[in-house]
């Protein structure tokens, strides 16, 4: 996956003197790790830690294939940003439980292979924390599994309604973490940046970077506020692509 990043080198170099560095914008390869492998145009090759949630990762990512007309991909991506979401939900509620991250992992590993049963894990969580399940439209499982298990091609009015659909609960969720269990979301958030750092082979030069998508008035081209909706994601792309950034 395509990611717009900075060159670690560059930056480095640029505020050795205590000058505020210029941020250059590099077109870089996401790994599954979370990390940016950019190569600049001074052949310096470096390392982006992208201190984002891999749910919202995987949002930006349905929104690039909606955009390029990829309906069915956009259904498999956003059923992959819902599972995330209950995962790190799951994650941020076991440690404000006071749950042993040790204890937390090898449970973890039990159900990690299977859906199903994250989503009991999740609901349950949730039942504890808000005195009820989380309601979820059957739409959403039935469309995921015509699209993944039976090949059903989607059409673009329904791959958008699903995707809606699928960014409010993960929008949803997302708010209520930071709400309900903020020191914790923060030290998830945390961990899951520390994890992106020791994986970074040593003598590598890499900086965190932290990018928050928003809705641009085209007119004066200048960011109103963060979205709330999958489409707004698809316009911020559209809006980047036209001005000249390659996502």
């Amino acid at each position: 996956m395509k990611a717009i990043a900075a060159c670690p080198t560059c930056i480095l170099e640029q505020s050795k003197d205590g000058t505020q560095p210029r941020f250059s914008p590099v077109v870089g390869e996401l790994d599954d790790n979370g990390s940016i492998h950019v190569t600049c145009e001074h052949r310096h090759y470096g390392i982006v830690v992208y201190n984002e949630r891999r749910y919202n990762v995987l949002v930006k990512s349905a929104a690039r294939a909606f955009l390029d007309g990829y309906t069915n991909e956009v259904v498999a991506v956003m059923s992959s940003a819902l599972e995330r979401a209950y995962e790190f939900y799951v994650r941020v509620s076991c440690a404000a439980k006071g749950v042993n991250p040790q204890a937390f992992e090898a449970t973890w590993k039990v159900v990690v292979s299977q859906s199903e049963r994250q989503l009991g894990a999740f609901q349950f969580l949730h039942l504890l924390d808000h005195g009820h399940h989380l309601s979820i439209d059957q739409a959403i499982p039935k469309t995921r599994n015509k699209v993944v298990h039976q090949g059903h091609i989607i059409r673009e009015a329904d791959a958008l309604g699903y995707a809606e659909k699928t960014f409010a609960i993960v929008d949803v969720l997302d708010k209520s973490m930071r709400a309900m269990f903020p020191s914790q979301y923060k030290e998830e958030a945390e961990r899951e940046v520390k994890v992106q750092q020791e994986a970074i082979p040593q003598g590598v030069e890499y900086l965190t970077l932290s990018m928050a998508t928003v809705s641009v008035d085209t007119k004066t081209n200048i960011a109103t506020r963060t979205v709330n909706k999958f489409l707004e994601h698809v316009a911020a792309i559209h809006h980047a692509r036209g001005n000249g950034f390659p996502l």
